[in-house]
């Protein structure tokens, strides 16, 4: 399969999922739960299919459901303890590092990141998997009504700086969450984690990065409910 239609079948199936991904996280409550579980419920499938063929399977595969169960609930969390605004500001912050990082990383090129888990990934585009995010919290901030932690008396400027900052910081996490999964599945010698997705492999392979960006999101944005 040449590379362009490899990019046109990708793109494809995020024309499609995304759509009701979005719709389900504006619906929440009962909906996002069943869509949650049943997303929970395949990525565990995909993580035993990857830790029995780990040396090691029992303490990897407690430490999958532990992982997993932990970021799922951050996600829900995300949008039942804050709100929509807030969730889809963490999602545009992933998606916005994945993205910075794939093109700036094909444009410039560079020394490898850590090319013995992830040989594609470079130093520039992990650079632009910080630099995007951190460009779209300060962007988010301006057009929406950001975070409600925030007094109303605080400048804008504060605010905006706050979230440029959290961009910055959540692509960095979400890029050690896909270094993470790389290195299951380097370890368990296959390239992806399944082939649920046409273009995109597994469910682990696309969501890899909000895993541990998730939880570290929540906790961050709960330290700000506290300072302010």
């Amino acid at each position: 399969m040449t590379k362009r239609s490899e990019l046109i079948k990708r793109i494809a199936s995020a024309a499609l999922i995304a759509p009701l991904f979005l719709y389900t996280i504006i619906i929440g409550g009962l909906i996002l739960k069943l869509w949650l579980l049943l997303a929970l419920l395949v990525s565990l499938h995909e993580w035993y299919g990857l830790a029995k063929k780990l040396q090691h399977f029992i303490p990897v595969m407690v430490w999958g459901v532990i992982y997993m169960l932990i970021s799922y609930s951050s996600f829900f969390a995300l949008r039942e303890e804050y709100s929509i605004n807030i969730l889809l500001m963490f999602l545009g912050m992933i998606w916005f590092s994945d993205i910075g990082a794939y093109f700036v990383g094909k444009t410039y090129g560079g020394p490898k990141l850590i090319q013995n888990i992830s040989p594609n990934k470079t130093w520039s585009g992990f650079g632009g998997a910080l630099a995007f995010p951190a460009l779209f919290g300060f962007l988010w901030c301006i057009f929406t009504d950001l975070i409600s932690v925030f007094p109303p008396d605080m400048s804008w400027y504060i605010e905006c700086t706050i979230a440029g900052t959290l961009g910055a910081i959540i692509g960095s996490v979400g890029q050690a969450g896909d270094l993470l999964v790389s290195f299951i599945k380097r370890m368990a010698k296959v390239k992806d984690t399944g082939n649920l997705i046409p273009g995109h492999g597994g469910i682990l392979d696309r969501i890899d990065s909000m895993l541990l960006g998730a939880p570290v999101f929540l906790i961050l944005i709960t330290l700000l409910s506290y300072v302010f």
